[in-house]
């Protein structure tokens, strides 16, 4: 097995109410991530409305899966409660409230072993 550093991102545009959910996870059947920083953030240069966003990890954005939420999902917080991630699993983060139009953007940082 090969330990390399993760860093990996993924965005959405946010619809007319401000919602939008991003994913990403392995995408080999014998890779796994152990995430340390997972961060969300919009790339706007004004920011009129403070999204809210969840972070889910599992096969699903659904109760059971919730990590962590912030109400800064804007301009900018970050978590580090993300458990590893396996083949088939995905780091969601699902914003709400936010301003129509903008990117959300998700990062995760930390090791991605493959093998």
């Amino acid at each position: 097995m090969t330990t390399v550093p993760l860093n990996q991102s993924a965005a959405v545009i946010l619809d007319g109410s401000g919602a939008g959910t991003a994913r990403l996870g392995p995408v080999a059947a014998r890779e796994a991530w152990t995430p340390e920083r997972t961060a969300v953030h919009v790339d706007e240069v004004v920011v009129t409305l403070e999204a809210r966003c969840r972070v889910y990890m599992g096969s699903e954005a659904s109760p059971p899966n919730y990590v962590d939420g912030t109400l800064s999902g804007s301009t900018g917080d970050s978590t580090d409660r993300v458990p590893p991630v396996q083949a088939g699993q995905y780091v969601w983060a699902v914003w709400a409230g936010g301003d129509p139009g903008a990117q959300g953007y998700v990062n995760v940082t930390g090791t991605k072993t493959v093998g």
